[in-house]
């Protein structure tokens, strides 16, 4: 029995399934595999880390969860969808409305004030002004920085950042939100207040945060754990769905 016909047994809900996932890049006349018959299964509102060395394959399989690789072989389905089987149009699509992502180096607009960062991809989704001036502040409100929604990036802490780029992955309503290392640029202290934050996003939301990461908190705050190695899965950890971390 797989992993993924296991959990659905259990009558876990999943928001992304992978199966039998290969991926070799091939670089001059080199073929290097890099992921070596997967299979994965991203439980729905869980905190799931992807855990290896370098190397082993974590960057490569977020960039498929998230719809912005593909596998040479093998399936892919988010939120129910099988999103190898869209179009580069639809897929883009798909991607802005159920996905949402957040970067080591924040990624926001330098000339945007926090306020615009967030309601930047409602604009390009092309929103309405009403219901991006209701959704915004709440989003700023859930964060904490709704005293600072004027400000520019530059004149946030580098905590304060990643809380806009949190609010900004959560703009759309995705069902998944994708971050690798998301703690690695900052201080331990910040990093477990951002740690906390994403916790009660899953909790309040429903989402799914799924990451790679070395931190040590941001894998004891993990619901499911990942071990990856070459390319291939070694172990998955899961603790009960709303089970203390």
């Amino acid at each position: 029995m797989t992993e993924q016909t296991e959990e659905q047994a259990k009558g876990y809900r999943p928001v992304a399934v992978l199966t039998q996932i290969e991926k070799t890049y091939h670089l001059d006349s080199v073929s290097v595999p890099v992921i070596r018959g997967v299979d994965i299964f991203v439980r729905q509102a869980c905190f799931t880390v992807l855990l290896g060395p370098s190397g082993s394959g974590k960057t490569t399989l977020l960039n498929m969860i998230g719809c912005i690789d593909k596998p040479d072989k093998g399936e892919v389905i988010v939120s129910n969808c099988k999103v190898g089987e869209l179009t580069d149009d639809a897929l883009s699509d798909f991607r802005a409305k159920n996905i949402g992502f957040i970067f080591q180096n924040f990624n926001l607009l330098p000339v945007l004030s926090a306020y615009e960062n967030i309601e930047y991809p409602l604009l390009l989704a092309g929103i309405s002004a009403k219901k991006r001036g209701e959704r915004v502040p709440k989003l700023l409100e859930a964060v904490g920085l709704s005293d600072r929604a004027k400000n520019l990036p530059g004149q946030l802490s580098g905590g304060q950042r990643q809380r806009v780029a949190i609010a900004r992955a959560l703009a759309r309503k995705p069902k998944l939100v994708i971050a690798d290392e998301p703690t690695a640029n900052l201080d331990s202290q910040t990093g477990a207040a951002i740690l906390t934050l994403m916790r009660r996003m899953v909790d309040r939301y429903q989402i799914s945060f799924i990451f790679s990461s070395h931190d040590p908190e941001v894998i004891k705050a993990a619901d499911d754990t990942i071990f990856l190695h070459d390319g291939a899965i070694r172990g998955v950890r899961r603790k009960g769905v709303g089970e203390a971390a």
